[in-house]
């Protein structure tokens, strides 16, 4: 990454011959990073750059979007509160199996952050992923923290709402199928989504990607949408 980010040094003083790279985000476009220790997202699209730290997600650092310097490996987005230099080289999140089309530096308020970037990156996975539950069946689930899957290793664990849920799970990149799952039987005022989510998981659902942050489950039982959580 050092490597790479001399070079884009270099390029920017004229002393290195700028091969043909990536286009910046179309206009409209939006252009999505990451990073961990401590988590935090950047976002940006023709009209701003965002920062968010996750320890922090009502505050976001806000700027309007300048026009990138194209580097000899990547965009350089500079303005009075963020900086951001994308280098185009395959990157790991370094806590599950996706990798990223571009390792991303940012300095935000003199504050240094690494993380990788790309919008179209998918995991390969699902081991050491962890994810908020969106909505089951068109019903949108609360906001909080009852409403998740995760994935460690042959396991899987739920909570729709109510009772906790888990067991084992086997994934090939398309089909999702749990099974051996066992939950609490505690009984709550409203129970139509982990009802619902039930019956989905009882069978083997269809995963498709959104990008590598949207994540649906479908089966003739019903749908379950998720989202990437940090």
């Amino acid at each position: 990454m050092k490597k790479a980010l001399i070079f884009a040094a270099l390029a920017l003083s004229g002393c290195v011959a700028q091969p043909p790279l990536p286009a910046p985000p179309p206009s409209g476009g939006v252009y999505v990073a990451l990073g961990t220790e401590p988590f935090w997202r950047l976002t940006i699209n023709s009209a701003e750059i965002v920062f968010t730290e996750a320890n922090a997600p009502g505050v976001q650092i806000a700027q309007p979007a300048p026009r990138p310097i194209i580097g000899f490996a990547g965009e350089i987005y500079q303005t009075p509160r963020i900086n951001v230099n994308i280098v185009h080289a395959q990157c790991s999140d370094g806590m599950s199996d996706r990798t990223y089309p571009d390792e991303v530096q940012v300095r935000v308020d003199g504050r240094a952050f690494e993380g990788c970037g790309g919008g179209a990156a998918v995991p390969t996975g699902l081991t050491g992923t962890n994810w908020r539950v969106a909505a089951v069946n068109q019903i949108l689930a609360p906001a909080g923290d009852n409403y998740f899957i995760r994935f460690e290793g042959d396991r899987v664990s739920a909570r729709f709402g109510c009772n906790s849920m888990g067991g084992n799970y086997s994934f090939d990149g398309r089909t999702l199928v749990a099974t051996h799952l066992a939950a609490t039987r505690m009984a709550c005022a409203d129970m139509r989504i982990e009802d619902q989510a039930g019956r989905v998981l009882a069978d083997p659902v269809t995963a498709e990607w959104r990008g590598g942050d949207r994540l649906t489950l479908s089966n003739p039982a019903g749908t379950i949408v998720l989202e990437r959580g940090y």
